[in-house]
């Protein structure tokens, strides 16, 4: 209620809250929905306010929130779980991934060609969170609130939709996608570049390599009447093959059809994806590496494997490093000078406020180090300290001051307002203050002589900050270290996109230095 002034919010204009809503999308839509649901409250309770879904049984709360247009069961055990803390569990994309993936959730037949690791489309995510509920209804709610935003953090860090970290994970002994995606690579036939052909005839040589090519053998020659009886061979003309005489046609029944139908829409479609041969590629592959193993149990197969033979090929990253910037910090404790005026850290807060030390010349916008040598020196021009840029570095680097930007724990910068207590952007995730980021504080540097150092990784998002990375690296991360993504306005209480100095992509990078030329 401290956060937005509802009754205001219900007498407003539908054009004003549409344009104030206008980059989130679907602006028009929700509007009328949030015009609708305000004037819906005020009618049946008399004011704004939904306090009493604390008070009345849980099926009851329930059946009220999907009574409200545009909530769908996704959101509805969201506010459940995370805000009125009743037992309920919430299928997101992540979470839905993730369940499909492991094996928790059965999948309609696959086609024959698709393995289970090249699956695109997954489930609707509502019959993922039927199918279980009834598994997970046992647990307590802090059990169900934990499970979820640990697979939040998961299917972030780990388990991404596009290129998954396979090999730093540290569920993939129970992992059908890995499994199959472990078969698959080493069944697969190498690539081109990678193969080399023996052949005692043929040699091409090319700079300081050769390149061996082993001639191809024929099929078995068959008779002269068998040919005659296939092929039509006359000179100068091609090969024509006779096709065969085509089958009737069978009626497709409506099992045959994937898009079918069905009366029942709370059946959960049961999926058999070959697991069983599945079972058999990986026992193969394992028992070519000389490896005892008990019949059906890949699981204990591949934590048994050396951590190096049982991956997958990674997937090349473009620039491997520039998903993250790494900067090193110092931590401040509670009763540092510098943060007088600040909020006062959240009392569940394990984050402590952080100071980004900026370097000599370093400006807001700078992607680049700055120069270490003065580009007047020697060149016979004469050279003003108060407008030499390098003059001025240098006459900073000297000083007893230095600059720094506030880095501010994300739950404190929330006020704990955030219920995902305990995901990534709780624990690990500071927000960059947009206005020390703009204009620097000067700190004495005996401030800073006993302060801890620690390790901030700043990126575009969760996700590519620890795209690729090993698993040490990320333990150590977050265990020891944090992230950063955004800034943070203290004013307005509004997220702010990151500096150039703080991590700039490098794609960015390369335009500017384009434009530079």
């Amino acid at each position: 209620m401290d956060s937005l002034d509802y009754e205001a919010l219900q007498n407003a204009d539908v054009q004003t809250i549409s344009e104030t809503i206008k980059e989130r999308g679907m602006n028009n839509m929700l509007t009328e929905r949030i015009k609708d649901f305000l004037n819906r409250l005020v009618t049946e309770h008399g004011s704004i306010d939904l306090e009493w879904l604390r008070d009345v049984p849980a099926d009851q709360a329930k059946d009220y929130l999907l009574s409200i247009r545009g909530l769908g069961l996704k959101s509805v055990e969201c506010v459940r779980l995370l805000t009125l803390h009743q037992i309920a569990f919430l299928v997101d994309t992540n979470v839905g991934r993730i369940a499909v993936r492991l094996g928790w959730v059965p999948l309609q037949p696959l086609p024959e060609s698709l393995q289970l690791h090249l699956l695109e489309l997954y489930p609707v995510l509502e019959s993922i969170q039927k199918y279980l509920w009834p598994r997970l209804c046992k647990l307590d709610q802090r059990t169900l609130y934990e499970l979820h935003y640990q697979m939040i953090t998961f299917g972030k860090v780990f388990c991404t939709k596009t290129k998954p970290n396979c090999n730093a994970c540290p569920l993939r002994p129970e992992c059908r996608h890995f499994a199959s995606a472990f078969a698959s690579a080493r069944l697969a036939l190498p690539a081109p570049e990678e193969r080399s052909i023996d052949s005692s005839t043929t040699s091409v040589a090319n700079g300081n390599a050769s390149i061996v090519v082993k001639p191809m053998l024929l099929p078995p020659t068959e008779t002269s009447e068998g040919l005659e009886s296939q092929y039509i061979r006359t000179s100068c003309e091609p090969i024509i093959e006779e096709p065969t005489t085509p089958e009737p046609s069978s009626e497709v029944s409506e099992s045959d059809i994937e898009d079918v139908f069905y009366e029942d829409p709370d059946e959960i479609p049961t999926i058999k994806h070959s697991f069983e041969e599945l079972k058999m590629n990986v026992e193969s592959v394992l028992q070519v590496q000389n490896m005892e193993l008990q019949p059906g149990d890949v699981s204990r197969a591949l934590v048994a494997l050396d951590p190096s033979a049982a991956s997958i090929p990674a997937p090349k990253l473009k620039s491997v490093s520039r998903p993250r910037t790494e900067h090193q910090v110092h931590e401040l404790p509670d009763t540092h000078s510098l943060l007088e005026g600040m909020d006062r850290r959240e009392r569940d807060d394990p984050s402590p406020y952080l100071l980004a030390i900026w370097s000599p010349g370093e400006t807001a916008n700078s992607t680049q180090p700055p120069a270490s040598k003065c580009s007047l020196q020697g060149s016979g021009r004469l050279r003003n300290e108060k407008s030499c840029f390098m003059c001025h570095s240098t006459k900073e680097a000297k000083s007893e001051t230095v600059r720094g930007t506030l880095l501010i724990p994300c739950r404190t910068a929330m006020r704990g307002s955030f219920p995902l207590n305990g995901t990534y952007f709780q624990v690990n995730e500071m927000f960059a203050d947009h206005e020390s980021n703009m204009n620097p504080i000067d700190v004495p540097r005996d401030w800073l002589w006993q302060l801890p150092r620690r390790t901030v990784y700043f990126g575009t998002s969760v996700t590519s900050i620890f795209r690729g990375l090993s698993t040490p690296v990320i333990q150590q991360c977050f265990w020891k270290g944090f992230v950063c993504v955004r800034g943070f306005d203290l004013k307005s209480r509004a997220p702010r996109p990151l500096q150039h100095r703080l991590h700039e992509t490098a794609s960015k990078i390369t335009k500017n230095k384009d434009k530079g030329k």
